[in-house]
């Protein structure tokens, strides 16, 4: 008796080094999570139940920002792909959404692929960071859901002089401050790395002024006669300072 112990004992052992191997494999999350659950926080769902339930707190907060990284890969990037289909989702519900694209690189075709009406959709691209934080300022009082896709942003803004990105900083927090939309900001990593202090310009902090911070670690695609026909991410929450950060959800955004 006391070796089939033994070796029940070893199977469960093997059974569950297994089982996190993989997700030992992945690049570490960050160790200090921040535990207090914000009750009163108003929310949109995604409409992607593993990802709202990865944040705890049911969906995207309102008033906040929200950043979603995920390697740049030109208009069919994953990233963009799954933000499209968030605000796919968003829009289903009767939510308006809007659409500024700094990066130059959202495809509203794929955008409706994804779900997306474009007829109820507001796509702008402004020349400027400051043209678009006018149009930013101008819906954010409609309560719905806003995307920013800024790219690079130590490209966007890397030239950009100390003074006028801490008027651009000031200017974003008072407009998210006195909104009940949610802002999802788009973003690409340097070297694939969500942690790098090179990923912004050292007057534009978005790393530390955004609540939630969601990050695109695995990524794949289903392809039929060379169409991409779904988008499947593996979504790891690496900040949260409204629940539990250290989280991971996997989401399927399908092509039509």
């Amino acid at each position: 008796m006391a070796v089939k112990s033994s070796r029940g004992a070893k199977q469960v052992i093997q059974s569950i080094t297994a089982l996190f191997a993989d997700r030992l494999s992945r690049p570490s999350l960050p160790t200090v999570f921040n535990f207090r659950p914000a009750l009163d926080v108003l929310t949109l769902p995604t409409g992607f139940r593993s990802l709202d339930k990865a944040l705890g707190i049911g969906g995207l907060p309102r008033g906040k920002i929200t950043e979603l990284i995920g390697v740049e890969a030109g208009a069919s990037g994953g990233v963009l792909l799954l933000a499209a289909g968030i605000a796919a989702k968003v829009q289903r519900k009767q939510q308006i959404v809007t659409i500024i694209d700094l990066s130059q690189q959202f495809d509203p075709w794929q955008a409706e692929r994804c779900g997306l009406i474009a007829p109820h959709l507001l796509l702008t691209r402004p020349a400027t960071v400051f043209e678009a934080l006018t149009t930013l300022e101008s819906v954010a009082n409609r309560d719905g859901l806003v995307l920013v896709a800024m790219g690079v942003v130590a490209d966007l803004l890397g030239n950009m002089e100390p003074r006028l990105l801490r008027h651009l900083l000031g200017r974003l927090r008072a407009i998210i401050r006195h909104s009940g939309s949610v802002f999802l900001f788009i973003t690409s990593p340097i070297e694939d790395n969500p942690f790098s202090p090179d990923n912004y310009p050292a007057g534009f902090p978005l790393a530390e002024i955004a609540d939630i911070r969601l990050w695109i670690q695995t990524e794949a695609w289903t392809q039929q006669d060379s169409i991409t026909t779904a988008y499947k991410a593996g979504v790891a929450v690496i900040k949260n300072q409204l629940a539990i950060a250290g989280v991971g959800a996997d989401v399927r955004v399908n092509l039509t």
